[in-house]
């Protein structure tokens, strides 16, 4: 549906959505093409002195709003100039630099790289998904990734930041330009995208420059928008003849919020807005304005149907002020006793910190809170797009306790219940959020059909298993877990890994993170010789476990 039609019917879309008690929560999203913002003054093609900086930064503050799409930044630090990293959680995009670097247009100034990222007010909960990488469709001109987030506003949203291949603002799709061509390959990656977004039936929104003149033509619309498809079909914020109110020189959009059914349910009807400088054109700090539009979001647990619930461990685990403090605190306490086996084990480099992955370093809440707005409970297929995503946040204070595992002179096996597939999606997610990526001291271990008892019978009597961890974790004191060294280069990894190793410490959130244990015989007898504090320590996972009637595989 195009969006003249689609705004005559959203208010009366949005009054049948939200028909939950609770007050909903307003939420301004935004989009900002920043033109080449360098991190260092007088750089890149619109040098910039602290003055212009800090024009940048008043026109941030007036624009107030919660998340900002950018566009044309170099890097980190650059946006950090406009949004205070105090008040703001910056995501970049991750494409590397040009090598060697282009020239500006019309200097010989170094073009410096343009990435895509945003800005989210902190408060703010989000998840960040893989970059959408593809958009690169050629390395010779190194186009630009999109920048992919998930946030939490009492629903789940899905956001995208882009920017698309200039010079194609109008042609058919059938052009033989290059620009035009290429511009029409990145349609075909965001249609996938689209598609994706729909299996998910996740709301979305896709916020950018889109260097297309959306509003009046069809080829490129047309080729994204399914008006078939409810989670497919989707919509502008403004009518075709709405004017852009930037630049004199150009009267329509190439910078859009673009929605699909759900999302656009939650926008305020005429709550677009152009945020236009001050002065003259000449004296304008970039040349595209803030495009912002307001959304009201209800939490999960107010909407209907009464299907949309959000699970009280869920609340707790995502809400509650005491799980970060209780998570923290317990890292703190394993990090003292790291410092402990420090001195224990001397100049001996073969001692190991075996720990699981999913919430207890792992936060795999988002994924539960999306299942629980549609209504889900664990379903297997949704959690394996789940772990392929690699979008996992941090259990409060994990990265930090590996690390200082590793300084100390220790290795870590991460030993998961995740699929063995996905060892290098983990270990990547793992880095994401700051672990040191050292494969001689970080091993990975998903599981294999032989570690489990069906599959592996006999070894399970002869060395008497009693969970589809005890395998691996053998293996690696024996020095014969080959999965730590898979992707071994030089031979350093293997060998580091290929020698006996003691494991002098458990962390979990499971007690079948420890060896040798079972649901029902660590509720009669305990855990035997662990002690809780010492030999172990288990965080708190009131969303899913062993204790549950039909556990996940996590």
């Amino acid at each position: 549906m195009h969006a003249v039609l689609r705004m005559l019917v959203v208010a009366a879309i949005f009054s049948v959505v939200w028909t939950g008690t609770g007050e909903a929560r307003s939420l301004k999203l935004a989009s900002w093409n920043l033109e080449h913002l360098a991190d260092t003054d007088r750089e890149g093609c619109r040098p910039r002195t602290h003055a212009d900086y800090q024009l940048l930064k008043k026109y941030a503050e007036q624009l107030n709003a919660d998340v900002v799409a950018v566009q044309e930044v170099e890097n980190e630090q650059a946006l950090a100039r406009v949004f205070d990293p105090e008040k703001w959680s910056i995501e970049i995009s991750g494409n590397p630099d040009r090598t060697p670097p282009a020239k500006c247009d019309k200097t010989e100034r170094v073009l410096i790289t343009q990435r895509t990222g945003f800005a989210i007010k902190k408060g703010l909960r989000y998840t960040r998904n893989p970059d959408v990488i593809a958009l690169d469709i050629d390395s010779n001109s190194r186009l630009r990734y999109g920048v992919d987030i998930t946030i939490d506003a009492g629903t789940p949203l899905r956001l995208l930041s882009i920017h698309l291949k200039s010079g194609c603002p109008a042609a058919p799709a059938g052009s033989k330009d290059e620009d035009c061509v290429m511009l029409f390959r990145q349609q075909k990656v965001l249609k996938d995208w689209v598609s994706e977004r729909a299996r998910d039936e996740i709301p979305f929104v896709i916020m950018g420059d889109f260097n297309r003149r959306l509003q009046n033509e069809e080829d490129f619309w047309t080729g994204l928008d399914d008006p078939t498809h409810p989670a497919r079909d989707l919509s502008l914020p403004v009518k075709r003849d709405t004017e852009s109110r930037c630049r004199k020189e150009f009267k329509q959009f190439i910078d859009y919020i673009v929605f699909n059914t759900e999302s656009f349910a939650m926008a305020k009807p005429d709550s677009f807005r152009v945020l236009r400088f001050d002065g003259e054109e000449s004296t304008f700090p970039s040349d595209h304005c803030p495009i912002s539009i307001e959304l009201e979001v209800r939490d999960l647990e107010n909407l209907e149907p009464e299907k949309k619930h959000i699970s009280t461990g869920l609340k707790w685990y995502r809400r509650s002020a005491e799980f970060p403090l209780i998570a923290r605190f317990i890292y703190e306490q394993a990090m003292r006793r790291v410092d402990t086996l420090k001195q224990e084990m001397g100049d001996a480099d073969n001692w190991v910190v075996s720990m699981d992955a999913d919430e207890t370093i792992f936060d795999n809440s988002q994924g539960q809170l999306e299942n629980e707005y549609l209504g889900l409970g664990y379903v297997a297929e949704r959690w394996k797009r789940w772990e392929e995503r690699g979008a996992a946040d941090e259990v409060p204070g994990a990265i930090q306790f590996m690390n200082h595992v590793l300084r100390s002179g220790g290795k870590i096996a991460v030993i998961t219940n995740r699929e063995n597939d996905f060892n290098e999606i983990t270990r990547g997610n793992l880095v994401r959020l700051g672990l040191l990526d050292d494969r001689r001291k970080v091993c990975v271990l998903g599981r294999t059909e032989l570690d489990t008892e069906k599959g592996n019978p006999a070894e399970w009597q002869q060395y008497g298993y009693q969970n589809d961890k005890d395998r691996r974790r053998r293996l690696v004191r024996d020095g014969n877990a080959v999965g730590c060294w898979a992707s071994d280069r030089d031979g350093s990894v293997k060998a580091s890994w290929s020698r006996p190793h003691q494991i002098p410490l458990w962390i979990g959130d499971n007690v079948l993170d420890l060896p040798l244990i079972t649901q029902q015989g660590a509720r009669s007898r305990g855990t035997g010789s662990l002690v809780f504090g010492r030999d172990y320590f288990l965080l708190p996972n009131p969303l899913y476990g062993s204790w549950t009637d039909n556990p996940p595989s996590p």
